[in-house]
């Protein structure tokens, strides 16, 4: 019989959820007991070795401003208190007869678990790479490092394939027995190319890996919980940056959960916990653009007001498109508006230049000639953001948010190609200190 991947959600309060998810993250036996202790009268089910299940801490459609304010505490660098879950999450396989019984029983919903893939691409207008120094120029960042502030005691996570820690500065991340540790991946790795990219404007930022776009990972559910403990413990990261989303917009009568969907999505109300407890969570608007999408995108997902989908579109985060040297939108890069919230992207930042690939780049110029796509332009994004809350620590996400489409270059109407415009760091600090003045 066909089996297909969910995710089920049970009712189940937790005491310490995020400490308990956290044992169950050391050990795979003890990963394996929780999830047999939550489901143990559902037959017909096979679960993966590396499964465990994620706490959430409101239930779909009935937010709990209680359990979300709770989350808040976490932005401290002081361990803050543990929560009590209302449900689990628990990835599994079931046979595609047995859903309609899985739905009905009290306490359990099932939701779709879909593939996701990473963006990197490279289409017309062509331009030639640039050189970080011409990146860096254009985002006018040398005059906010004058003032000494330059991503120093900032903590980014990258929700990717892996980063190079020979290379690059990973101070930790997701470590989970048999698996791809954090640092642990090839130099020529996607997430190796985002961690480059976020040094662009923030050269002094530390980097936490979570390797979830390989084997064994657990998905993004499992990744942006465990960003959710470690802000528990000491306040960081504080900027999330995800350069992944889906690649098709299956029919909503067919699919009406599905993440590009149904907003009480598991995976967006974990997107929504870990903004709630403080970090700033960009993500790339993705390469389903025209007049040139990437190969992987599926024609349902191509274009305006089909191409920013899931997690990308929610409105708490901040979506980022991609532009050329030139100012040009690159033209695979995602265009609104956002299934979710209209006004998607939020802001444009730089693509197609030497960061990681290219000569005499890290992973040199073998197979990419530059870093590319939208994969490339969210982490430069995520750096900005890195760099402001270097000068102004403390400043929440939507503060962050708003300083990026403050000081983005544009007309000051958000559009469908570039949002409100392409990110400009030194106009950004500029408006931040203005603010403070006044």
């Amino acid at each position: 019989m066909a089996r297909v991947e969910v995710l089920i959600e049970v009712e189940a309060q937790v005491g310490d959820a995020l400490t308990t998810f956290a044992v169950a993250s050391s050990s795979l036996d003890e990963g394996r007991r929780q999830v047999e202790r939550l489901l143990p009268s559902m037959s017909g089910l096979t679960f993966r070795t590396t499964a465990k299940p994620v706490p959430m801490f409101t239930l779909a459609g009935q937010p709990d401003t209680r359990g979300l304010s709770a989350l808040s505490a976490f932005a401290s660098a002081e361990s803050s208190d543990d929560l009590t879950s209302v449900t689990q999450v628990v990835p599994v396989q079931v046979e595609e007869e047995a859903l309609d019984e899985l739905q009905r029983r009290p306490g359990v919903r099932v939701w779709p678990s879909s593939p996701v893939f990473f963006y990197r691409v490279d289409c017309q207008p062509f331009r030639a790479g640039v050189s970080v120094e011409d990146i860096q120029s254009k985002l006018g960042v040398d005059m906010i490092w004058e003032t000494g502030a330059r991503g120093g005691g900032v903590v980014v996570a990258l929700l990717d394939e892996g980063i190079n820690g020979d290379q690059y500065p990973v101070t930790g991340g997701y470590a989970r027995p048999g698996a791809q540790q954090p640092g642990a991946a090839a130099i020529d790795s996607h997430g190796s190319m985002c961690a480059a990219d976020v040094l662009v404007a923030a050269p002094e930022a530390k980097l936490l890996d979570y390797p979830f776009l390989v084997r064994r990972s657990g998905g993004a559910l499992v990744m942006l919980n465990a960003v959710l403990e470690q802000r528990r413990l000491n306040g960081t990261p504080h900027v999330v940056s995800n350069s992944w989303g889906f690649y098709a917009v299956p029919p909503k009568e067919e699919a009406p959960e599905h993440e590009v969907w149904d907003l009480e999505h598991p995976l967006h109300r974990k997107v929504r916990e870990v903004i709630t407890s403080g970090a700033a969570v960009l993500f790339a608007a993705g390469n389903c653009g025209k007049p040139c999408p990437a190969g992987n995108c599926d024609k349902s997902s191509i274009g305006p007001g089909r191409s920013i989908h899931g997690s990308n579109s929610l409105a708490e985060v901040i979506t980022v498109a991609a532009v050329n040297s030139e100012g040009q939108r690159i033209g695979y890069s995602s265009q609104g508006p956002g299934m979710f919230e209209h006004e998607k992207p939020d802001v444009a930042a730089y693509s197609h230049f030497f960061g990681n690939f290219g000569p005499a780049r890290p992973a040199g110029d073998a197979n990419e000639p530059f870093d590319n796509g939208t994969s490339a332009a969210c982490p430069v994004a995520a750096g900005v953001v890195a760099l402001l809350l270097s000068h102004r620590p403390g400043l929440k996400p939507e503060e962050l948010k708003a300083a990026l489409i403050n000081g983005a270059q544009g007309s000051g109407a958000w559009n469908a190609d570039l949002g409100y415009g392409i990110i400009n760091a030194a106009a950004s600090f500029e408006r931040l200190d203005d603010e403070a003045l006044g």
